[in-house]
C-alpha cells in the first residue's frame, strides 16, 4: 500500500491538434457541404454505416458551432465518454468504440483547420 510506484505521463492528444481553425461559420459551411454531399449517398439511411454515422456526427458538430462553441470543443463533445453518454450523443441504434471515435475527430480536425 505504501510502496513507491512509476508514474508516468498520459498523452491527451492535445498536441495533434491543430492551432489554426478555420471560424465556426467557415467550419459551418464546410459541414453543411459534407452533410449534403453524404446524403447523396445510397448507404446514408443505412443504420451503422460510415456514412450515416458521419452525417449525425456532422449534425452534433454543425448544431454545436451555431450556438457558439469553439471548433476544437463542438468536434470533441459530442463523442465525450463519460458515465452517463458511454459511448456517444445519440446517433441512433449505434454504439460507437474508441476506434470510431477518433477517426470521426480526426477526420473533422483535418476538415476545420487550416
Amino acid at each position: 500500500l505504501f510502496s513507491t510506484s512509476r508514474a508516468e505521463a498520459q498523452s491527451s492528444g492535445a498536441e495533434t491538434w491543430p492551432t489554426n481553425w478555420v471560424d465556426n461559420g467557415e467550419a459551418m459551411n464546410r459541414i453543411f457541404i459534407d452533410v449534403m454531399n453524404l446524403h447523396a449517398d445510397p448507404t446514408v439511411e443505412i443504420i451503422g454505416s460510415v456514412s450515416y454515422i458521419k452525417v449525425h456526427y456532422y449534425k452534433f458538430v454543425y448544431n454545436r458551432l451555431n450556438a457558439g462553441e469553439p471548433v476544437y470543443s463542438a468536434i470533441t463533445n459530442p463523442l465525450a465518454n463519460t458515465a452517463f453518454r458511454p459511448m456517444s450523443e445519440d446517433i441512433p441504434g449505434v454504439s460507437l468504440n474508441q476506434g470510431q471515435r477518433n477517426d470521426l475527430i480526426n477526420d473533422m480536425k483535418t476538415r476545420l483547420s487550416n
